[in-house]
């Protein structure tokens, strides 16, 4: 079985060589410790798994476990079903920690690690909840912002605060911004909060703020949460929407995202064409091939979506907004290959349905209502943040992380 070494693994993240890191090991090994670049992918679904993260047989695979076997079972397995440049990274966690290299705790870490990146690097606004609390008790004119989905939403959130999706904000706040108004974006935790505060700075937001710590400092004050909450920031109306889109092309501008006016049938590189609108929208007409992810799961979960790296990345949305906000995103992550496309320049390729893969339902942060102990919660929200938080201390020297040395 061909294997590789530290120092050639490591070379392959200064390369154009499209390639991919899959740690076969079961979810909870994962969880418990792993390298940054990789996807998980069990022994157990890897053949299903593998075809779609992986769409070109040819790409090199690398995989590694921690002295368990996996590894080799796993390229025994790619070998079968067709893959033929398939390695394994020599004396794996062991020696990749004996390098220097982190092991990384946790689920959607590259995502997490990011957003605490961005709030390092671009100083993003913050406040508390207690300061929120007084501004909300004082009757502050204030926007609040859960940037969830509209499961989580529903289920609860910060009192008064309506939903809008996190790569829907520079599409739908925008036309409800004003000088008078501060604007709070909250999650249940941090990354969240952060990359929607930001995404509305850099779109031109005055007085914007990310909620510290999210719905868990709410509860770290005492205070209640909402349950059942419906109301939604609506989609702009046909006279707002060209103003927004001339914003969002200025960000493509700045980071160099290219518009594509067609999608070829057939691809020569790995290629991932992903609907960044909403479910419904998808489901009423999409590019066939392509699936269905809202640019905020994206974002937080490149490691599940975006398996290989140096792939091309073909965002597709109907108002050259959504795909924009979402291609800036990943683009500042360090992604090389990522474009953008629009449906008003091709509806002659489209399929109606779901699509080929479920519509995924956003990762859950930790949910009150899983809890009957409310003191186990807090220690389950604090060990969490105090998590979080660390991650940013880790990436010094990672080589998936390639923002590091480009900041």
């Amino acid at each position: 079985m061909e294997q590789i070494s530290i120092d050639k693994f490591r070379m392959l993240f200064r390369s154009d060589t499209e390639f991919a890191v899959i740690d076969p090991r079961n979810a909870r090994d994962f969880t418990e410790g792993h390298l940054l670049a990789a996807s998980n992918q069990p022994l157990n679904q890897l053949e299903q798994l593998v075809k779609l993260g992986v769409p070109h047989s040819q790409t090199l695979i690398v995989l590694y476990d921690a002295g368990g076997g996996e590894a080799g079972q796993a390229a025994e397995l790619l070998e079968s079903i067709g893959y033929s440049n398939v390695a394994i990274l020599y004396g794996g966690t062991a020696a990749w920690e004996a390098s220097g290299g982190a092991l990384f705790s946790g689920v959607s870490v590259p995502g997490k690690a990011f957003g605490e990146f961005v709030e390092k690097v671009c100083g993003t606004p913050s406040m508390t909840a207690a300061e929120l609390f007084h501004r909300q008790k004082r009757g502050a004119k204030l926007l609040l912002i859960d940037s969830r989905t509209a499961e989580e939403h529903s289920s609860y959130c910060i009192p008064g605060a309506q939903l809008c999706p996190g790569a829907e904000l520079h599409y739908r706040v925008l036309p409800l911004a004003d000088s008078d108004t501060e604007i709070v974006v909250h999650c249940g935790g941090r990354t969240r909060s952060i990359i929607g505060a930001q995404t509305l700075i850099d779109a031109g937001c005055k007085r914007v703020y990310a909620l510290e710590n999210g719905t868990m400092a709410w509860q770290f004050e005492g205070l209640e949460l909402e349950h059942g909450n419906e109301s939604a920031i609506p989609e702009p109306d046909e006279a707002a929407l060209p103003t927004i889109q001339a914003t969002a092309q200025q960000l493509a501008a700045r980071w160099y995202i290219d518009r594509v006016s067609s999608i070829p049938v057939r691809a020569d590189r790995n290629r991932y064409l992903i609907d960044v609108r909403s479910r419904e929208e998808y489901e009423a007409g999409h590019i066939k091939g392509s699936i269905h992810v809202p640019g905020g799961h994206l974002l937080q979960n490149i490691d599940r979506y975006l398996v290989v790296h140096n792939a091309t990345v073909i965002l597709i949305d109907g108002d050259r907004v959504r795909a924009v906000t979402t291609a800036v995103w990943l683009r500042r992550m360090g992604l090389r290959r990522v474009f953008v496309f629009s449906l008003d320049d091709d509806k002659e390729n489209l399929e109606f349905g779901a699509g080929n893969i479920a519509s995924p339902v956003e990762d859950r942060d930790l949910d009150p209502g899983d809890y009957t102990d409310h003191e186990a919660l807090m220690a389950e929200n604090r060990a969490y943040l105090e998590w979080e938080i660390a991650l940013f201390d880790m990436l010094e020297g990672e080589p998936a992380a390639p923002y590091m040395s480009a900041g």
